[in-house]
């Protein structure tokens, strides 16, 4: 569903303001070569989609942070898996949430109208702040 919605946005001037993230919250299992190939097996377009995980020395648990700072809530089970619901987050440009999608029985047309209502929403030129990415980049840096 996720690469629908992508391939959706990617065909409109919206690809250039719109980043996909998935951010792994089991680091250990989700290395940097596991990621790189799971966007191509699930059809999704490297030019605007990055997997997040950890680098070598940091906590295992950063990613894990990251996400429950936006409110996802992951329980752990005994055979070192982790549950958690599916769940699409909308991010804004000012890194506030801006939206839920959830399940995968969403229809993703709603999901391209709701991201284009936030691209046309652009602050006036001297107003911005720095965005959510420039701020999710300072993290990892």
């Amino acid at each position: 569903m996720i690469a629908d919605i992508q391939r959706k946005i990617n065909i409109t001037p919206m690809k250039d303001m719109v980043q996909f993230l998935a951010i792994t919250t089991d680091p250990s299992k989700d290395t940097p070569e596991v990621l790189r190939a799971h966007g191509p097996a699930h059809g999704l377009d490297a030019s605007n989609w990055m997997f997040l995980t950890t680098r070598p020395g940091q906590p295992e648990d950063t990613t894990r942070k990251l996400s429950e700072a936006y409110k996802v809530r992951f329980e752990p089970l005994d055979d070192d898996q982790q549950m958690h619901g599916a769940v699409t987050h909308v991010i804004d440009r000012g890194g506030r949430f801006a939206a839920k999608f959830h399940g995968l029985r969403f229809d993703p047309l709603n999901m391209v109208l709701y991201i284009n209502g936030l691209s046309n929403n652009v602050q006036k030129p001297g107003r911005e702040q720095p965005g959510w990415w420039d701020r999710l980049k300072n993290l990892f840096e």
